[in-house]
């Protein structure tokens, strides 16, 4: 048994070198292992640390991302709202402008109807028996004219033979008849009829123009004041101006009317048809 022990203790002693660095590699190994149990728990620090950084910032960009959201879908909000307000502000502008259009359409159709009713109160109180064609008048050649003013005939209607006019000191046709009358005088109508022409000539002065019906007119020259225009309708012996100062053509036969009747363009004496 002693033997036995001397030979364990002889061989370690032996091996004593060995033994230690066995020994020491256990140690190293030991240090090693404790350094990478280490290591590797601080490993998993940083990572845990890396981790809630990496989820914070996830927070962090998922807040933003929702706050760009949400002020993008307030932006929209607020710009659909002011379109909203700006169509409904719009509406509201033309209604306004449709309903001054439709108050001053309705003023002037007032107005309109109310000349109307005047102009139709006018013709009752005229009592014209015509109506708005003047083809309906209804003068022939039995029937007679009155006289537009009361004055001298200072020169005749000749068409066949010539007449001698002082001013101009000719011979030549006359197409009407010259009714002495002073300046200022009224002109009355000589036959119911229809204001045709208002015109005015180097000659005649200021003309007025009145159909009477089957081709038949009257012609009413030297005129200062016009009172009718025309498509009015005159009566006999309603106004149709004054009398003015004579045209150069005239100034020695001094104020008088130039009174003509025509069947269609051809001169015809009034005289005759005169009563």
């Amino acid at each position: 048994m002693k033997n036995d022990d001397t030979t364990f203790l002889q061989k370690l002693k032996d091996n004593a070198f060995y033994v230690a660095l066995g020994l020491g590699l256990l140690a190293v190994l030991a240090v090693v292992a404790v350094y990478t149990v280490e290591q590797n728990g601080n490993q998993l620090a940083s990572n845990e640390v890396d981790l809630n950084k990496a989820s914070d910032y996830a927070t962090i960009t998922t807040q933003a991302t929702e706050a760009k959201e949400t002020n993008a879908k307030t932006v929209k909000k607020s710009e659909a709202t002011t379109q909203q307000n700006i169509t409904k502000e719009t509406s509201t502008a033309e209604q306004e402008v449709n309903t001054a259009e439709t108050s001053s359409q309705s003023t002037e159709d007032a107005e309109a109807a109310s000349q109307s009713l005047a102009l139709s109160d006018t013709d009752s109180k005229d009592a014209l028996p015509v109506t708005s064609n003047a083809g309906e008048l209804d003068f022939t050649s039995d029937k007679t004219i009155t006289w537009p003013v009361n004055g001298e005939v200072i020169l005749p209607f000749s068409m066949e033979t010539t007449v001698h006019f002082k001013t101009l000191d000719q011979y030549r046709c006359n197409p009407g008849m010259l009714i002495a009358a002073g300046n200022g005088t009224t002109v009355k109508n000589a036959y119911l009829g229809k204001v045709t022409k208002v015109t005015s000539d180097d000659i005649y002065g200021n003309l007025v123009t009145v159909y009477i019906g089957n081709d038949y007119s009257l012609v009413y020259g030297q005129l200062d004041t016009i009172y009718v225009k025309e498509g009015d309708y005159l009566k006999a012996g309603d106004s149709v101006g004054t009398i003015g100062n004579p045209t150069d053509s005239f100034t020695e036969e001094g104020s008088h009317l130039f009174f003509e009747m025509l069947q269609g363009d051809t001169p015809v004496d009034p005289a005759l048809f005169i009563e």
